[in-house]
């Protein structure tokens, strides 16, 4: 096939000022040249011509024009111009002759449809150009050039390594587009074959073997993909200490592993990898950014104050190198955010809402700007108790969203602000939203145990508040889930047994089952080996004891239940909640006792202890004594706390009092029954 140079000198013009497009010679000179010398011309103006080009110095497109006027068949001369090109259009600002160098691949093919070389150098082109333009067609257009490349008669197994390495990394580019696992599985599976054609590779090959697995991991949310990830990315760093996109890569590997175990071993693994790379170099803000994106993430759900200072002081890194970046102010609004909440110090709130205020005006588009509004304003509801706030930060989560649907993290976080909203204010429609906007976030990432624990707690809340039994299943589900899923974890985060611990004792107020109250009971019993200052841990155990007493009618577990009783209140001594758990306890164990002397002695405690929840200003104090006066055949004393509970609009429905065994002797009293029918009239006229 015979090219001419004509349409060259017209790409030429597209991307050269004109004066170096202008041919120095015309082919009248070049009539009276043998072959031969036509051909040493030609290569003479096309080694000038690469020596120029790689010098920077434009004369090269005249010596190459003049070596493709002489010698217009010979592949090898569009080749080398191709990768002449190829290396000038690698340098940064210098993209556009990227396009010229796949014309004079496709002119190399079309000459001579089996050169091996071009067909890889004109993929390795389309790669680079898919890359600098962010276009999906170049990428398809490079995986067609590298499977024809593949399908030649190449025996040697370093260059077809190399290909396959190639083509390994436009199958991952290309699953960056579609999405399927599908392309990033041709892609790890290229990059075994190359593997095993050469045995031992550059650091820069297993780093993008690695990358593969991590994005395969990401798209299926499967934690044995990142250890797939981690064992290559390792490689990398080990072979070449120094090589900074290693390190970076293993760090954002070991942050996806934080994020899908909540493993705070990975928090280590993810800072060691992030400090590497920072030593090596310091002016990549991304790298600062992602750096503290990780330790928001562990000191946000440990509420670890150091973590986040750590966090707010990689943002302004990161802000020193690139001002105007919004990931970077959202990210610091959103740490400042955090570490105000945890520490409580308004200034910092203020200061957070000071910077989202001043970029949402500059990046009004930016969906992750406002979820860190979102998230400010979040913060100053739980400072100052205020329900408005929380109104505003649900318009601006929701704001965002509008903008871009497709982050779990912000579904999340709508449902997060719900439930702090709904605590302050104790509204059902509230706690449904967040157990709604808690499994949007699950549909889009479905493996991530904070989000799954924090819908569970919502869910659990929502069946306390409306005795909703198919929302604690569908909590009890998702507990078990991430037991069953992280085991390993458990250790860093007891609180998830603790929930599900009582979970499960709620449960048995719907199933009367022995069995649920004892398996929350074991749970509780392993956390105080977890972690023996756990929270009102104590207290929880008693109560469970407690329950099992009700149940069973067996005072042994009432018994069991009186020690750790005394060890909550030995924690938190003006805990009301604990003073009258503990007298109602007494009371139970009371009834069991058949020694008067004993039993005498419980009641007496009993007393006590409620007196003491009703100091502290416990509701439901004036109630439970009357409770116990009734049963001691104080009845006067009963009604008279039956009144004082009626005033502090803390007395039981009535049904309750009819059904109470412990008032049964106060019910059979005149002045109870007046009680209670007054009681009745007065509710009847107020419905008329």
């Amino acid at each position: 096939m015979t090219i001419h140079a004509n349409p060259i000198r017209k790409i030429f013009s597209r991307f050269f000022p004109r004066k170096y497009v202008i041919s120095s010679q015309e082919n009248t000179v070049w009539s009276v040249l043998t072959e031969k010398q036509k051909k040493e011309l030609a290569h003479q103006n096309l080694v000038q011509g690469e020596i120029a080009l790689l010098q920077g110095n434009l004369l090269a497109l005249q010596l190459f024009e003049t070596a493709t006027q002489l010698e217009p068949n010979n592949p090898q001369i569009w080749y080398r111009q191709g990768l002449a090109f190829f290396e000038y259009g690698s340098e940064e600002g210098k993209e556009k002759a990227l396009l010229l160098a796949s014309k004079y691949f496709k002119y190399t093919t079309q000459i001579h449809p089996e050169f091996f070389e071009a067909w890889v150098a004109w993929g390795n082109t389309l790669l680079q150009l898919g890359r600098f333009h962010k276009e999906h067609h170049f990428h398809l257009e490079a995986k067609e050039k590298y499977q024809k490349a593949l399908s030649l008669d190449q025996k040697n197994p370093d260059i077809l390594s190399e290909v396959y390495w190639d083509y390994g990394i436009v199958w991952t580019e290309i699953a960056s587009y579609s999405g399927e696992a599908h392309d990033l599985k041709l892609a790890i599976d290229s990059f075994e074959t190359s593997l095993k054609l050469h045995p031992n590779p550059p650091p820069e090959f297993f780093n993008d073997f690695g990358k593969a697995y991590l994005e395969l991991g990401l798209l299926v949310n499967d934690s044995r993909l990142y250890f797939q990830a981690a064992s290559h990315m390792i490689k990398a760093v080990e072979m070449a200490p120094h090589y900074f996109d290693g390190w970076v890569s293993l760090a954002e590997n070991y942050s996806q592993l934080y994020v899908n175990t909540v493993d705070e071993k990975y928090i280590a693994k993810a800072s060691h990898a992030y400090n590497q790379a920072l030593k090596i170099s310091t002016k990549t803000p991304d790298v600062w950014l992602s750096f503290a994106q990780i330790l928001a993430e562990s000191g946000r759900i440990n509420e670890d104050a150091k973590l986040l200072r750590q966090s707010i002081e990689n943002c302004a890194r990161a802000a020193l190198l690139d001002s105007k970046d919004p990931l970077i102010i959202a990210q610091w609004v959103e740490s400042l955010s955090y570490l105000g909440i945890v520490t409580g110090r308004l200034d910092l709130l203020i200061e957070a809402e000071q910077k989202i205020l001043k970029a949402t005006d500059t990046f009004p588009d930016d969906p992750d700007l406002w979820h860190a509004y979102g998230i400010c304003l979040c913060s100053l509801g739980r400072y100052y108790e205020d329900p408005d706030y929380f109104e505003i930060a649900i318009e601006k989560i929701q704001y965002g969203l509008s903008i871009d649907r497709s982050s779990a993290e912000h579904w999340h976080t709508l449902g997060c602000i719900h439930q702090h909203y709904a605590d302050l204010v104790q509204q059902e429609d509230l706690q449904m939203r967040a157990t709604r906007f808690f499994a949007k976030a699950i549909d889009l990432k479905p493996s991530c145990p904070s989000i799954l624990f924090d819908a569970a707690k919502a869910l659990l809340d929502l069946s306390e508040m409306t005795h909703d039994l198919p929302s604690l299943e569908k909590a009890i589900t998702h507990f078990e889930t991430l037991l069953q899923n992280h085991k390993e974890v458990i250790l860093h985060h007891p609180e998830w047994l603790v929930k599900y611990a009582r979970a499960l004792d709620w449960l048995s107020e719907f199933s009367n089952e022995e069995s649920h109250l004892k398996k929350a009971l074991e749970i509780l019993l392993h956390v105080i080996l977890i972690e023996p200052d756990f929270p009102h841990i104590h207290h929880y155990i008693a109560e469970c004891y407690m329950s099992l007493g009700t149940q069973t009618l067996d005072a042994e577990y009432y018994k069991k239940a009186l020690p750790f009783f005394r060890l909550a209140l030995r924690h938190d001594e003006e805990n009301e909640n604990i003073w009258l758990d503990f007298g109602i306890c007494l009371i139970h164990l009371a009834e069991q006792t058949f020694d008067p002397d004993f039993q005498h002695q419980f009641y007496q405690d009993a007393e006590q202890k409620i007196s003491k929840a009703g100091v502290l200003g416990h509701p439901g104090a004036h109630y439970h004594l009357a409770c116990l006066y009734s049963l001691l055949g104080k009845t006067d004393i009963a009604m008279r706390l039956i009144h004082q509970s009626l005033a502090a609009r803390t007395l039981p429905p009535i049904h309750e009092m009819l059904d109470d065994d412990w008032l049964e002797n106060l019910r059979d009293t005149e002045v109870f029954t007046q009680f209670v029918n007054d009681l009745e009239a007065k509710l009847q006229a107020r419905e008329q």
